[in-house]
């Protein structure tokens, strides 16, 4: 059996309501003649009749039996429909992101928190990744979005910048033994305030391999003051870097926007200058060229938006 027409069933339920061919086809714009002939493929086309004919219209235990399978299959192509244009307009839709936890404190989670309250068709996943990661994720087809430090690379990218903000000098506000210059024990151990007093000093700072471009920026400042950080703590996350801060051991330079939101909920570290460079974290969302939507594009001057 052929596919059955939607047009035909919902004839069927009109009629099947009105039980009148006249009023039926007012209620359908469509002639009387015109839906008799309907009516009779559609029972040709199922093998059964639905209808009665005399001395009245009237459902037949097969009409009777098929009339709530017609409605509910109408129902759910009307469902089907409505998502449909829902999708279309860009409202609705799953989208996964994959960003670093910099990004994702920076501005990210507010913007999927504002998209929640506008969209509530809209299903976000984020993955927690590395700059890295995330753009190979991107380039697979793994996420829709890459959000990091840096612009993802390739003639298949678009990429935009969020923000650059300025790298904030964190330092333990009760230093223990270790923060000394490497290889010293002389003195008494005390928190820097300026990035040019560090020079010796054990440093947190992200691994290479997850950050290339932190890492080395967080170098590049160090050098622009004179000397070359002694690495001791290298890690993969923010947290961890200023987590090692607070526990007295060494000192570290983070976005500003992460240093102030340490230094509000942890009294273990404060900010002790705000670096005056023009070397700065920058953030960045990334997508596939190509393979944008209205919904795609809502998302990403949400996140835009976030960061202004």
């Amino acid at each position: 059996m052929k596919d059955v027409d939607l047009r035909r069933l919902r004839y069927f339920t009109v009629l099947a309501e009105t039980l009148h061919f006249g009023r039926a086809a007012v209620l359908l714009h469509i002639s009387q003649p015109g839906l008799s002939a309907e009516i009779r493929r559609l029972e040709k086309q199922l093998g059964v009749s639905l209808f009665s004919r005399t001395p009245r219209t009237a459902l037949t235990h097969e009409g009777e039996t098929l009339l709530p399978e017609a409605e509910a299959v109408l129902t759910s192509a009307d469902r089907f429909a409505s998502a449909s244009a829902v999708l279309a307009s860009g409202q609705a839709g799953v989208v996964t992101i994959g960003s670093t936890a910099t990004v994702l404190e920076q501005g990210l989670l507010d913007a999927i928190a504002g998209l929640a309250e506008e969209l509530p068709d809209l299903r976000v996943i984020v993955e927690e990744l590395s700059s890295a990661e995330s753009f190979t994720a991107l380039r697979e087809g793994r996420v829709d979005f890459a959000c990091g430090n840096a612009p993802a690379d390739g003639p298949d990218v678009t990429s935009t910048r969020l923000t650059a903000a300025p790298f904030a000098l964190v330092v333990p506000t009760q230093p223990t033994a270790a923060l000394r210059p490497v290889g010293s024990t002389a003195g008494t151990a005390s928190s820097p305030q300026r990035l040019a007093d560090c020079a010796g000093l054990p440093f947190a700072v992200f691994r290479r391999s997850a950050s290339p471009r932190l890492h080395d920026t967080v170098r590049a400042l160090c050098g622009e003051v004179g000397f070359t950080p002694a690495l001791t703590y290298r890690t993969r996350t923010w947290r961890s870097a200023l987590d090692a801060v607070a526990a007295g051991l060494c000192v570290s330079l983070a976005p500003l926007s992460v240093a102030r939101a340490r230094e509000g909920d942890d009294p273990r570290v404060r900010i002790a200058q705000v670096v005056d460079s023009d070397l700065r974290v920058e953030s960045w969302i990334s997508t596939r060229t190509g393979a944008t939507s209205q919904l795609s594009d809502r998302i990403e001057q949400a996140v835009v938006d976030a960061f202004r």
